[in-house]
């Protein structure tokens, strides 16, 4: 008897997905954790591994197509099996129908194979958030050059080498694998942690973090150390770099594109949060000389902090003090959470992706920095999980690395605001009748107006002003 394989849901609030690709074809003899297909999601590509052995039969759901989880998307079974039409026209109704008309996976599969139920890629469906490692602080690396990256492409993993490289923080990118069609298996990670022997917990998580190759690194002791790292990318670093060339103009075309997962989900966010949230906005200035000072303390401590990390820090302090801000607005009542997670905007290739930083009002800036380099990571190779991107109460947007001096952020569903964060700019101030050189920085609130009313906001935004402008306490 034929056995269907199901369009997997990854996260809780995906309804649709559609493949991206099919790595195998029909009359191909499958495997057990065999990758099949690779599956688009709003926030990443994630391959799907087959939990059965059998003979392809019949691909159902053609790369491209917007279909609810749970539909059937092939069919496997014996060698030489022929399926009837009335039993293809039952699987391709449940690509209509939605998940809940879609034939269970557990239907009694050919004599040969032993399936179990369908895991969605190379990660189970029962995916469990990675810790995140929490090493000693990233040293000071500002002037660290990042290795050359290997061609992009997809990258083949088992899932036991996954779970062995997230523990030991062996960057996969680098391994080259030995098992089938090149695919990086648990013995490949292995040969890693072995190769580059003895390394101290802080550098193995800047090496991670930074992409280098630990056998490449002479060490000075008995273990690497991030002072053997920085030699590496000393020895590495260009003389100069040159100025990087602006690209040519675009040839311009009249075309009509098809939007892509991630733009869909964008726009459909934009078009519910301008629908259904009537958002009002704030405005204050922050002197940013305190926040300097501190992050150049920090430098000099061997701490890497962003100034996003200590504003993720202050927003979070402030919602304990403002716990409307950690709500959300639903049709049964205002929601609180009891967790503070803070999203990030990250521009990646396509669009833009807000991965999650995890309890910001608990943890230090450099706690919080660990896990930022470790997500934006994720998210600009399009290695994202359901985990990572989803939980957050309030989210930042900053585009200070850019000649922005303010702008205004849409607040995300399901979120009770946003604050934009503008470039830290020299201006001439105005203090006890005196003009001075001064640091300045705009952060502009949108904040839902159901709940969260003029003056809350404005008292929100001056303690977070305030903890900026004393961030030695951060």
């Amino acid at each position: 008897m034929p056995t269907k394989i199901l369009l997997p849901k990854f996260g809780q609030t995906v309804e649709t997905s559609e493949i991206n690709h099919w790595a195998v074809k029909e009359g191909d003899a499958i495997r057990k954790g065999q990758v099949v297909c690779e599956i688009a999601t709003d926030k990443s590509s994630l391959e799907v591994e087959s939990q059965y052995e059998g003979t392809l039969l019949k691909i159902l759901l053609a790369p491209g197509k917007q279909v609810p989880v749970g539909c059937v998307m092939a069919v496997l079974g014996a060698p030489g099996e022929t399926l009837s039409d009335a039993f293809v026209a039952e699987c391709l109704a449940s690509q209509a129908a939605g998940p809940a008309a879609a034939t269970p996976a557990e239907a009694t599969p050919a004599p040969a194979p032993k399936p179990a139920p369908v895991a969605p890629a190379a990660a189970p469906v029962s995916v469990a958030p990675a810790p995140t490692p929490k090493p000693a602080a990233a040293p000071k690396l500002e002037a660290v050059p990042k290795p050359a990256a290997k061609p992009a492409g997809r990258l083949f993993i088992s899932p036991r080498a996954k779970r062995l490289a997230e523990r030991r923080l062996v960057p996969v990118a680098l391994l080259t694998g030995s098992g089938e069609n090149g695919r990086i298996v648990e013995a490949d990670v292995q040969a890693y942690v072995d190769a580059a022997g003895a390394v101290t917990p802080a550098a193995r998580a800047v090496a991670y973090a930074r992409g280098f190759d630990l056998r490449q690194v002479k060490r000075i002791g008995e273990r690497i150390s991030v002072e053997d790292l920085v030699q590496l990318a000393v020895a590495a670093a260009p003389a100069k770099p040159k100025k990087a060339e602006k690209p040519p103009l675009a040839e311009l075309s009249a075309r009509t594109e098809k939007p892509s997962p991630m733009r869909r989900v964008i726009a459909a966010n934009m078009v519910q949060s301008a629908s259904t949230i009537p958002a009002f906005q704030l405005e204050v200035t922050v002197d940013a000389a305190s926040l300097i000072a501190r992050r150049e303390a920090d430098k000099a401590a061997g701490l890497k902090v962003s100034f996003g990390d200590y504003i993720a820090r202050a927003v979070a302090l402030a919602i304990r003090r403002f716990p409307a801000f950690a709500a959300t607005w639903t049709d049964g009542g205002i929601v609180y959470r009891d967790r503070i997670n803070i999203g990030f905007a990250v521009a990646v290739p396509g669009g833009l992706v807000v991965p999650v930083a995890r309890d910001c009002d608990l943890v230090s800036p450099a706690d919080i920095a660990t896990q930022s380099v470790a997500l934006v990571e994720k998210a600009r190779t399009g290695k994202l999980a359901p985990e990572d991107y989803t939980g957050a109460v309030f989210t930042l947007s900053n585009l200070g690395a850019m000649p922005v001096d303010r702008f205004v952020a849409i607040v995300p569903p399901g979120q009770s605001g946003i604050i934009a964060i503008g470039r830290i700019r020299d201006e001439v101030a105005v203090k006890s009748g005196g003009f001075f050189a001064a640091k300045l920085m705009s952060l502009t609130l949108s904040a839902d107006h159901r709940y969260i009313d003029g003056a809350d906001g404005a008292a929100f935004m001056k303690e977070v002003k305030e903890l900026l402008e004393d961030a030695a306490g951060l």
